[in-house]
């Protein structure tokens, strides 16, 4: 966790750095930098600075949802701890996640696109279990799209086709409503990648017709949600940012290097992709059990 958050003082410290060379108060004087945080375990306060929204324990065993893996009634995979197990540890987690987010939404709405800065840091999972949560508020409707079109795993995840999906709306070939595909939950949509080769990527996203698509999920969901590549490693992940606006980091905790946090934040900042906060999974400090065994 250090790692994370010395990526973000740095950050912090740099935007203060030019604060003071190109700012002036009306004495003339060169403007006063901030004072510095106390503490490496607080987030830093500048708006503009990531916020770690949540921390998600490492209770979900790893693996690729397409695998074979006992599954529910409903097909659904047990890496969805938050429909599994909705009364557990891992779901409250989540629920915090859901309060952050609503609480830096004033129209109680939002559209994210949810990336990571390296591979195998449990984004896709992030996302998916989010969605299931945000699903819990009935008056609201709720739609998680796979635009991670080389792994495309939501649809393991849920029991669902993999395509028609997103590649064929891009395309022109099916309508949003032919590619959404209902869950368990009333208020719970997902769309799959869709059937698309590698080669093909670069060009799908680029296309006038991702972000017609993006604007008519705004227009007919509250929470929009869209699982990316880690945007250090596939370009067209800072493409579909743009179309969305604003991302959720996810981060691995005590793994990810200070490194790549920093490039996957200035890469958002470059392409002008708004960093909402980031997630960090795989906590491991203890959460007393009692707090989870109300009856």
């Amino acid at each position: 966790m250090g790692n994370v958050w010395e990526a973000m003082k740095k950050h912090q410290a740099e935007k203060a750095e030019k604060a003071v060379a190109a700012g002036d108060n009306r004495d003339g004087k060169p403007a006063a930098p901030p004072a510095p945080t106390q503490s490496d375990s607080v987030a830093p306060t500048d708006a503009a600075s990531p916020v770690v929204l949540a921390g998600v324990a490492a209770t979900v065993p790893k693996g690729d949802p397409r695998s074979p893996r006992p599954r529910g009634a409903d097909g659904y995979s047990p890496l969805l701890a938050a429909h599994h197990d909705r009364g557990g540890a891992l779901a409250e987690e989540y629920r915090g996640l859901r309060t952050s987010l609503l609480a830096q939404c004033q129209d109680q709405r939002f559209c994210f696109m949810v990336t990571s800065s390296e591979a195998g840091e449990g984004k896709t999972l992030t996302c998916a279990n989010l969605a299931v949560i945000m699903a819990e508020r009935q008056d609201r409707k709720t739609i998680v799209l796979d635009f991670d079109l080389r792994k495309c795993m939501i649809a393991g995840l849920f029991n669902g086709r993999q395509g028609p999906g997103v590649a064929e709306v891009i395309r022109g070939t099916a309508r949003l409503d032919d590619v959404m595909q209902p869950t368990v939950y009333p208020t719970l949509f997902f769309v799959s990648a869709g059937e698309v080769t590698g080669k093909e990527v670069g060009e799908l996203v680029t296309r006038p017709e991702m972000d017609e698509m993006v604007a008519e999920l705004r227009r007919r969901f509250d929470y929009v949600m869209l699982d990316t590549p880690p945007i250090n490693i596939v370009a067209e992940t800072g493409m579909i940012g743009r179309a969305v606006g604003e991302a959720l980091l996810v981060v691995q905790m005590n793994k990810t290097r200070r490194e790549s946090v920093d490039k996957a934040i200035r890469l958002l900042h470059a392409a002008n992709i708004k960093l909402a906060g980031l997630v960090l999974t795989h906590r491991t400090y203890h959460i007393p059990g009692y707090l989870y065994k109300y009856s």
